[in-house]
């Protein structure tokens, strides 16, 4: 079974601010989210984090180092799609070299790492980015980035996002579902028929 979430900024206690999350610390928040997700997603599940798994905001902030390891307290396999974050860290970190920050990643146990993914599930083809700004035509987008102010639908796709989803992973149920009702009522409705 496929899960799928982002921006979950592990450990980031900017983030637990800014978003006001209701945890009292970034421990208590990364305990949510590693026990959450482990009751839904099994050994022998994927979850795709669509980016922003962990925080980094430049050369000075170190904190990524040990939340990029909370992958292995996660029952299922975790693919990172690469989010504005992670880039930072390929950039400040790895000397732009992608290869390198995703042969690392899987060294400590990512089952994969894209910069960008084209997916297919359930009959229905899906591109995985992080930012909505670079999705695809004709195709499901499954994005992040926007945390809430984003809204949860775009015509082009879905915002997965942590917090819209009270922090839970989406499932493959929860994405057919998202379909139908973007073509029963989403789709039809002109006041949100826009693509930015």
């Amino acid at each position: 079974m496929y899960y799928f979430s982002c921006d979950t900024h592990l450990s980031d206690n900017h983030t637990l601010i800014v978003d006001h999350r209701p945890f009292k610390n970034t421990k208590a928040f990364d305990k949510f989210i590693i026990k959450t997700w482990n009751k839904q997603a099994k050994k022998g599940d994927t979850i795709f984090v669509i980016g922003d798994f962990v925080d980094c905001d430049g050369t000075g902030h170190e904190g990524w180092r040990k939340s990029i390891l909370l992958v292995k307290k996660f029952k299922a396999d975790i693919v990172l799609i690469m989010g504005n974050n992670e880039d930072r860290i390929v950039k400040y970190f790895f000397d732009n070299d992608f290869e390198a920050f995703k042969s690392y990643c899987l060294s400590i146990g990512y089952k994969d790492v894209h910069k960008n993914l084209d997916l297919e599930f359930m009959g229905q083809k899906f591109y995985l980015t992080h930012k909505p700004i670079n999705y695809k035509p004709n195709v499901i987008n499954l994005f992040g980035h926007t945390h809430r102010s984003g809204g949860l639908y775009k015509p082009f796709g879905f915002n997965l996002g942590c917090d819209i989803n009270h922090f839970r992973l989406y499932s493959e149920d929860d994405i057919k579902h998202l379909i139908e009702l973007k073509k029963q009522f989403w789709d039809k409705d002109k006041s949100l028929n826009m693509t930015d």
